[in-house]
């Protein structure tokens, strides 16, 4: 919620006041119950109102002119130009790149093949359980609680 301006609070405070909910009430209308906020409050101060104030739309000085004004802001937000700029297409959502995460994935499935089940995807799981699996001369089994070697 904007911040309401201290001149439209009658004066109370030095600030901009930001309001929030401080309490509701709650009335019952056919049947349910209707909450409505009581009281109001000032994030930044103690000030307390019943009813938020009417926000008085401030003039901007961009409405009054139509032609491209140097030093006015609204004129040059319009020449803005927004767009998706180089994003990484390359870059998955966890921050992997497409070759690891196939890379990873080849060595998970090259592990099932040989019977072994590594506790995840992750190329550390993946090795330590071939690691295990080679040494023992039996397949792995993360989800075993003896790793299924007994």
């Amino acid at each position: 919620m904007a911040p309401i301006s201290s001149q439209r609070m009658s004066g109370r405070t030095e600030h901009d006041c930001v309001p929030k909910i401080l309490t509701w009430k709650y009335e019952l209308v056919n049947g349910n119950v209707k909450e409505t906020p009581d009281l109001y409050g000032c994030t930044k101060c103690d000030a307390t109102f019943t009813e938020l104030p009417k926000e008085e739309e401030i003039p901007s000085e961009h409405s009054s002119h139509t032609e491209y004004v140097k030093d006015c802001f609204g004129c040059k937000v319009e020449t803005l130009q927004l767009n998706a700029g180089d994003a990484k297409s390359s870059i998955i959502e966890s921050g992997t790149t497409q070759k690891k995460w196939d890379k990873e994935l080849d060595a998970y499935r090259s592990a099932r093949k040989q019977g072994i089940q590594p506790k995840s995807t992750k190329m550390k799981d993946i090795k330590e359980a071939v690691d295990v699996s080679n040494k023992v001369g039996k397949a792995y089994d993360a989800s075993s609680p003896t790793g299924g070697l007994l």
